[in-house]
């Protein structure tokens, strides 16, 4: 092999040793040294931030409370007062659904009963034939 030939494979072969040998080595990680952070860190530095967010928010409801004369509330409070109208939500948006499905059930039913001569069924009718609580109309 030419001597040039062996004087660059090994000076590309010490250059990666080098780099492999800086990079097991040297402190910290490579995105430490880019100046990136790591998910985790992110997600650590974020849930800190939203902890303190949660408390500076807490503390300015409750002095807003404290001067109109009512008690203080605690996060597990707050947190189960926000849970209940997730679920009253919820509860409601099933309903809304329920009573559309029902509505779109009665227009396909009652376009056939026309057709046949015969009366069209109500919200009604139709609640208490099949057992369904009572709504508000809409």
């Amino acid at each position: 092999m030419d001597p040039f030939a062996l004087v660059l494979v090994g000076g590309l072969l010490v250059i990666a040793l080098f780099v492999w040998l800086v990079g097991k080595y040297y402190p910290g990680s490579g995105l430490e040294q880019l100046g990136l952070k790591s998910a985790r860190e992110i997600m650590e530095t974020r849930e800190g931030l939203e902890a303190e967010d949660l408390e500076q928010m807490l503390a300015a409801h409750n002095a807003r409370r404290r001067a109109r004369g009512e008690p203080e509330v605690s996060a597990s409070d707050y947190e189960h007062g926000v849970m209940r109208e997730l679920h009253e939500a919820r509860r409601g948006h099933e309903q809304d659904l329920a009573d559309r499905e029902l509505d779109e059930l009665l227009a396909v039913t009652n376009t056939r009963r026309r057709q046949r001569g015969l009366p069209e069924r109500t919200r009604e009718q139709a609640r208490d034939e099949f057992g369904g609580k009572p709504s508000a109309e809409r």
